[in-house]
C-alpha cells in the first residue's frame, strides 16, 4: 500500500528536515510490532529513517507526526546534551527486584517460556518508562499545533488505550512479577489521564477505582508540577519516574551517537 501523508504531515517532515539537515526515508517492513517506527540519524546516516507496515490505514498520519516530534525534540538540545536510553549497567539488578516473583510464577508458565518472556518484560517496561513522559509532550503539541490531525490522534491513542488496558487483567496480573505488572499500569494511569484532560477524550475512565489510582495522582500531580518541556525536561522527568516507581536501575544513559551496529534492525 502506497504510504500517503497529509500536508500537515508534510510540513512537519519539512520541518524535521531543516532542523537536523537530513530528510526522512520511509521503508515499508511488515515485521513491526506497531505501524511505524523512527531511527533516528546518527552521523554516518545519511537520512532519517521511518519503518511503515505495508498494510496500514490514515492513522499512519499521526504516527508518523508523533515519531518527527521525538526527533525535533532531541535535535532542540546542544549535541553533548543529546542521551539516549540504554541497557542497564548491572542487569541482574533487575532480576534481583523481581525474583521472587519469578520463582511463584515458575509453578504457573513452563520455564522454557518464562525465561523467554522475561527479557520481553523488563525490555518492555523499561520502554514504556522512558517514552511515557516524551509522548505526553509530544501528543499535547500535535493536538495544540495541528488540529487537522485531531481526529486520527484520537484514533490512534484510542487503539493504543485499547491495548493498555489488557494489562488490567486478573490473568495478566497472576503471570507478571508485581512490581513489572504495577509500574505499568500506574504509567498507564498517568498517560491517559493527562492526555485525554488535555485533547478532551475520557481515556482513562477504565483506570479510575483501580488499585493503581491512588500512586498514579501522585505521579500526575508530579508531572503536571515539574515538567519543563524540552528534551533535557524528558530525561529529567523520566528519571523523576523512575525513582517514583523504583525502577531508578533498570536502565542507563549514554551518547547518542553510542548505538549497536545493529541499530537499523532493532525495531
Amino acid at each position: 500500500m502506497t504510504l500517503e501523508l497529509i500536508e500537515p504531515v508534510k510540513s512537519i517532515l519539512s520541518e524535521v528536515e531543516a532542523a537536523t539537515g537530513k530528510p526522512l526515508r520511509f521503508i515499508e517492513k511488515d515485521e513491526l510490532n506497531t505501524f511505524a517506527a523512527v531511527k533516528i540519524a546518527r552521523k554516518t546516516m545519511p537520512t532519517h529513517v521511518v519503518f511503515y507496515r505495508a498494510q496500514h490505514d490514515a492513522i499512519i498520519n499521526h504516527l508518523v507526526a508523533h515519531e518527527c516530534g521525538h526527533i525535533l525534540r532531541m535535535f532542540g538540545v546542544p549535541e553533548q546534551n543529546r542521551l539516549i536510553p540504554a541497557k542497564p549497567k548491572d542487569p541482574r539488578t533487575m532480576l534481583q527486584e523481581i525474583e521472587g516473583d519469578l520463582n511463584r510464577i515458575s509453578k504457573l508458565i513452563p520455564m522454557q517460556e518464562l525465561i523467554r518472556v522475561v527479557g520481553m518484560w523488563t525490555d518492555g517496561l523499561v520502554r514504556q518508562l522512558t517514552n511515557y513522559p516524551p509522548d505526553i509532550m509530544i501528543e499535547k503539541w500535535i493536538y495544540d499545533d495541528y488540529p487537522e490531525l485531531r481526529p486520527y490522534q484520537l484514533q490512534s491513542l484510542e487503539r493504543q488505550n485499547q491495548q493498555a488496558l489488557k494489562g488490567i487483567s486478573k490473568k495478566v496480573q497472576m503471570t507478571t512479577p508485581a512490581k513489572i505488572y504495577n509500574s505499568s499500569n500506574i504509567m498507564n494511569f498517568v498517560f491517559f489521564n493527562l492526555l485525554g484532560s488535555h485533547i478532551k477524550a475520557d481515556l482513562a475512565r477504565p483506570y479510575r477505582n483501580t488499585p493503581f489510582s491512588k500512586k498514579g495522582k501522585q505521579l500526575m500531580q508530579l508531572t503536571e508540577k515539574d515538567y519543563v518541556n524540552s528534551y533535557e525536561g524528558d530525561r529529567s522527568m523520566i528519571d523523576r519516574w523512575a525513582e517514583f516507581l523504583g525502577l531508578s536501575k533498570w536502565y542507563s544513559w549514554v551518547g547518542f551517537e553510542d548505538v549497536p551496529p545493529d541499530y537499523l534492525n532493532s525495531v
